[in-house]
């Protein structure tokens, strides 16, 4: 990757960020000259940083390389995932606030799905769009919390076209489509990632950016019960807090909020709740009929999977839903140690250790017996 550029044109940028640091009179679009030259003074080489660890160097140049990208565009397109959930959107507004705050000259947000109506409480939701912005190429398109492109949806050609491409992602990378890829996998969601890279640039974390970033984290944290919550991402859910975002009222939104047809749908959902005999295994069936009688919206089926992980007993919970392209959609969710991610592989999905997804180009019924019967054939295999 190029970087900067130039030897001389680095050295105009960091004579630039000191002047501006310097009058502290720092106009909006000179904040990411000063952001750059703060960002690459520190990891100036120092004796005392020569025994780094190696992985340690390899995180550092990431987020350095990522600062680079994000300081050179002037143009930036951000694309959440497919069907987005909280994290994908709070790290992808996150963002987008923090780089109108640098004043970067167009900035766009699209996705392939709608907003779901419980994210709605988001600070500008509604810049996400979901057709192709007028604009056709772009300095920079960032890719978040997805790891691989397809995932972008429609917008696929959209990021590919653009002049380079960086990746925040927390998941285990299965295609390499990015200039610079910006991965932890011991990170609980992106989100952190994405807290990490402003606060690495010195950028102001605006009470906009940590309730978007909060949102994030508390999502994918299953509000901190996860096992991926780690004291690293307490301490950033603390900070988010201090910078103005209000855990209690996103809890709320995100866990105890819904709309009628949500819940008329949850009712049928259960409803068709089963189990193994053993009780370790437990799954839901949602068909179109049951999306229609409820006048509900595929959207709606967030957070119902959780219900199934509650039952007393159950080490993997799975919710199969019927799409209106007739595919089956399936969420998987574990307890502990039990990696519910290496059984979606096996479908060609993925996620995390426990909370993972795969579809099925096959009717409910009869994903549901192969799912069944491969979830307790991979049960009986990993103890």
């Amino acid at each position: 990757m190029a970087g900067i550029g130039s030897a001389e044109r680095y050295l105009k940028i960091q004579k630039r960020g000191r002047q501006a640091k310097e009058s502290k009179t720092c106009r909006p679009q000179e904040r990411c000259v000063v952001a750059c030259y703060l960002y690459r003074r520190s990891f100036a080489p120092k004796s005392s940083r020569l025994g780094t660890i190696r992985r340690e160097m390899r995180s550092r140049n990431s987020f350095k390389h990522a600062a680079q990208l994000l300081c050179e565009a002037e143009s930036l397109l951000i694309v959440p995932h497919l069907h987005p959930d909280g994290d994908a959107l709070g790290s992808a507004l996150g963002l987008y606030h923090a780089l109108r705050q640098m004043g970067k000259g167009v900035v766009e947000v699209v996705s392939h799905d709608s907003v779901p109506e419980i994210y709605r409480f988001l600070p500008d939701w509604e810049k996400i769009h979901l057709e192709h912005p007028q604009q056709t190429t772009y300095d920079l398109a960032v890719v978040v919390d997805q790891s691989q492109l397809s995932r972008a949806g429609r917008h696929e050609a959209l990021v590919r076209a653009a002049r380079r491409i960086l990746q925040i992602d927390h998941h285990v990378p299965l295609e390499p489509f990015a200039d610079v890829r910006l991965v932890d996998t011991s990170a609980a969601a992106t989100a952190e990632l994405v807290y990490r890279l402003l606060r690495a640039m010195r950028l102001r974390v605006t009470p906009e950016v940590a309730t978007c970033l909060l949102t994030g984290i508390v999502t994918d944290t299953f509000s901190f019960k996860f096992p991926n919550t780690t004291p690293r991402t307490l301490r950033i859910a603390a900070a988010l807090q201090q910078a103005g975002a209000d855990l209690s009222f996103i809890s709320e939104q995100v866990f105890e909020t819904r709309s009628f047809s949500a819940v008329k749908l949850l009712g049928l959902a259960l409803a068709s709740l089963q189990r193994t005999p053993d009780g370790k295994i437990a799954w839901i069936t949602i068909p179109r009929s049951a999306f229609e009688a409820a006048h509900a919206h595929e959207e709606e089926t967030e957070g119902i999977v959780n219900f199934v992980r509650s039952v007393r007993g159950v080490e993997v919970a799975m919710m199969l839903r019927e799409s209106p392209n007739h595919k089956i959609r399936v969420s998987l969710r574990s307890r502990g140690k039990v990696n519910v991610a290496q059984l979606a592989q096996k479908f060609g999905g993925g996620g995390h250790e426990n909370a993972a997804g795969c579809t099925l180009e096959t009717s409910l019924a009869e994903a549901e017996a192969i799912l069944v019967q491969e979830a307790q054939r991979w049960m009986e295999s990993s103890t």
